[in-house]
């Protein structure tokens, strides 16, 4: 069952909900204040390096520039599910929140090229993707589509989904008939999984394990941080390594609530950011294969395609490209294609 979030039960943990306050700022950025406290809602627990990149910010800001941010972090789906979290961040009630690329996706597709399978190869692709052109170029038309929002620095979220269900080993998509899948709203997230013979069924993130009980789904599409943090493995037996999406981390601040720092604030809430993402990227990518093996040792099987096995799932995923990414800029395209080298 989903929360709504109530801004009165908002102010009494102390969290300011749509007004700003701030006190008049001087020359100093130590003698700027900017009193409003800010609620920030994300979908990673504690500990998870996308968590750590909104958590460091307050720290961050106090190290390098004397100023205090007070950011309260709810965890995730405590203020709502993921619809709920988007429309409160786009309304005010909280400053800011994340999620994958695939969910911002139902208010702009500036970032759809992200999500398209096998568009992102390995982890050295993402980092150059994160600080390229190309991605600065996208953030402004996301920006000027959703003037509400502005957006963060990205991070990677548990690096490559394993294809997870509790029926069987897929060795390849012809093992995927019949199966359903949790899916977002995305319509290249569905059609990935059409491609894959499966059948695609929206349910929210957080919803997913009990659907998995009912039988609602048989299996979704994971990093293995999360399967194993959010308990994922205690209802799903098999993994296939697809590599077909690179998880991305979309953060993003609510645009009055960003427009209502004094500018000394602001410089240093995205110096911060900055490196707080930097940080999260470096200790992500090293926790991908500590979780993997973790799954392992709690008695997952997770199956490795060999090459031609891979071939297949490869081909059905770039497959939907022409079909899901037809209004994705084809210059677009060609800069990515660039920086996959």
């Amino acid at each position: 069952m989903s929360k709504s979030i109530n801004r009165r039960n908002l102010l009494k943990t102390g969290a300011a909900a749509a007004g700003v306050m701030a006190l008049p700022g001087f020359a100093g950025a130590q003698d700027t204040v900017f009193s409003k406290p800010m609620v920030a809602a994300l979908n990673a627990p504690k500990g998870d390096p996308s968590n750590l990149s909104i958590a460091r910010i307050p720290e961050i800001m106090k190290e390098s520039a004397g100023l205090d941010l007070d950011l309260k972090i709810f965890p995730p789906n405590s203020l709502g599910n993921d619809v709920n979290v988007l429309e409160s961040v786009q309304n005010g009630f909280v400053d800011i929140a994340s999620n994958t690329t695939a969910q911002f996706s139902v208010f702009d597709n500036s970032f759809a090229f992200a999500d398209l399978p096998y568009a992102i190869p390995d982890w050295e692709t993402a980092l150059r993707l994160f600080k390229s052109d190309l991605w600065r170029e996208q953030t402004e038309k996301f920006e000027a589509a959703v003037p509400s929002l502005k957006v963060l620095p990205p991070v990677g979220a548990g690096g490559f989904r394993l294809l997870w269900n509790d029926e069987r080993p897929l060795k390849t998509p012809a093992d995927v008939t019949g199966l359903k899948f949790r899916s977002t709203r995305s319509p290249i997230g569905q059609g990935l999984f059409k491609a894959w013979n499966g059948n695609p069924t929206p349910v929210s993130f957080f919803e997913t394990q009990e659907a998995i009980k009912n039988g609602v789904v048989d299996g979704f599409h994971v990093q293995p941080i999360w399967t194993y943090k959010f308990n994922f493995h205690e209802v799903l037996k098999y993994a296939t390594r697809v590599d077909a999406i690179f998880a991305v981390q979309f953060q993003v601040m609510n645009k009055n609530t960003w427009n209502a720092m004094p500018e000394a604030y602001q410089t240093a809430f995205w110096d911060a950011a900055v490196i707080a993402a930097d940080e999260a990227n470096a200790l992500d990518r090293g926790l991908e294969a500590d979780y993997t093996q973790k799954l392992l040792d709690a008695g997952m099987e997770i199956y490795t395609p060999n090459a031609e096995e891979k071939a297949q799932w490869v081909a059905a995923g770039e497959g939907i490209w022409s079909e899901v990414g037809g209004d994705i800029d084809p210059a677009v395209l060609d800069k990515l294609r660039a920086l996959r080298g």
